[in-house]
């Protein structure tokens, strides 16, 4: 058994490639804390200018640059070298800021805790990659320091997101490293795929509402979608009547 911190991190790593902070992002934020009130909120940033937030603990910190001797050139891979890096030293949840909380996670901290084992969910129900947008952990777990280890090769692959999704899909085929991960199906943070644009069309509402059900997060992709939430604002929600502008009305 672990002791899992109340804590949820998420990261702003500002390069010049980086999109700038958008509505989506503080409204991700927003949700996180509505649904934990009691946890610590920390943004992990190099940022120059102010992240616009309230209420959270803005960690200043240098953006890894190699791992394991390779380079790191995407921004994109800097995340999944800080997600996994911060996890391991820290512990908690994980969140990107383009993940929409639900509900509380509180009884699968508990089970992460007790089972000693990092929890996420896989993207979709082909089990070929994992949603790294949420995870929860305790200190020093071994699946997580194995993917670590693992990063540098895959950064060298031709495989897009190689290191942060299909590496610990193939890692989760593992036997040795079984009792230390927990994946659950893709329903608990992914239910919505790329298919469709499922959050921020108004004639998708009512099927990506049924998509969506009981979902604890909904990742909505800011990297996909960067042409639509570029341009939202308070305005632009009330005019489309989305899911999306279902879901944070109010916040």
């Amino acid at each position: 058994m672990s002791l899992i911190p109340n804590i949820i991190h998420f990261i702003y790593p500002w390069t010049e490639k980086t999109r700038p902070w958008s509505l989506v992002n503080t409204l991700a934020v927003r949700l996180a804390k509505k649904h934990h009130p009691d946890y610590e909120i920390i943004v992990w940033t190099n940022s120059p200018t102010r992240v616009p937030l309230l209420g959270v603990t803005v960690k200043k910190c240098e953006l890894p640059t190699q791992v394991g001797g390779v380079d790191i050139v995407w921004p994109q891979y800097i995340s999944d070298v800080m997600r996994l890096q911060i996890l391991l030293d820290w512990g908690g949840v994980y969140m990107d800021t383009d993940m929409l909380l639900m509900m509380d996670l509180n009884s699968h901290v508990k089970a992460a805790g007790e089972h000693d084992r990092l929890f996420m969910c896989w993207e979709d129900s082909s089990k070929t990659s994992v949603c790294n947008a949420l995870m929860i952990s305790p200190q020093e777990n071994l699946f997580l320091k194995t993917w670590l280890d693992k990063i540098p090769e895959a950064l060298q692959s031709p495989t897009w997101a190689e290191g942060g999704v299909v590496l610990p899909a193939k890692l989760a085929m593992n036997p040795y490293l079984n009792e230390h991960r927990a994946i659950l199906h893709h329903s608990f943070a992914c239910p919505l795929d790329l298919s469709k644009n499922w959050m921020f069309d108004p004639a998708l509402k009512q099927e990506a509402k049924d998509r969506v059900g009981n979902a604890h997060a909904i990742h909505i992709f800011e990297t996909y979608w960067r042409d639509i939430i570029k341009d939202i604002t308070p305005e632009w929600i009330e005019k489309n009547d989305c899911l999306f502008s279902e879901l944070i009305s109010g916040y």
